[in-house]
């Protein structure tokens, strides 16, 4: 889960800590409605400016002090749906409200394989989840579907068509460029 800490500024500097964690998953006025209530709550009568002093789930990704409400919850939305190292490969590329769909559009998928080259790594998720790429082929060249996995995983990479992306603990991601 995806949470923001929402600090009440008038609070902050007078010196006193207030804020709440706040599920970024919510729908922007959710979050807005969950911060309005931390506020009214403030040791500060009046209390009507916040801050993201923290954040949690994010994946390393960089979040600003007033990163709208939107846009935290349109990263949560994909790290919710997508591996971290896709959605922070997109973010920065594609605006916040983007970032779901272009992941969905985007992603290719992943497999979990020994650290080697990344066709072959590529070449190994072609073999494992690329039924398609197999109909038709003659039964000649059945016995030979590793080698042509990694031409056509070589071909992919050249051509720019896919990017690979190493998500730790064996896994790689594959996303089209497209």
């Amino acid at each position: 889960m995806q949470q923001i800490y929402a600090a009440c500024l008038a609070a902050y500097n007078n010196g006193i800590l207030h804020g709440e964690w706040i599920d970024a998953t919510q729908d922007p006025d959710s979050i807005g409605h969950e911060i309005q209530l931390m506020l009214e709550r403030s040791p500060i009568p009046g209390a009507e400016e916040f801050a993201i002093h923290d954040y949690d789930g994010f994946g390393g990704l960089d979040l600003g002090e007033y990163e709208s409400l939107a846009d935290l919850h349109a990263i949560a939305l994909a790290l919710d749906d997508f591996p971290t190292v896709v959605v922070a490969h997109f973010h920065g590329q594609v605006d916040a409200e983007d970032l779901l769909e272009t992941c969905q559009a985007q992603y290719i998928g992943s497999v979990t394989e020994e650290s080697g080259p990344e066709e072959e790594v590529y070449a190994a998720y072609i073999l494992a989840e690329e039924d398609h790429f197999w109909e038709g082929l003659p039964k000649q060249y059945q016995d030979h579907k590793r080698a042509i996995a990694r031409s056509e995983a070589r071909d992919r990479l050249l051509n720019g068509e896919v990017t690979v992306l190493y998500g730790g603990a064996g896994t790689w991601h594959f996303v089209s460029t497209y």
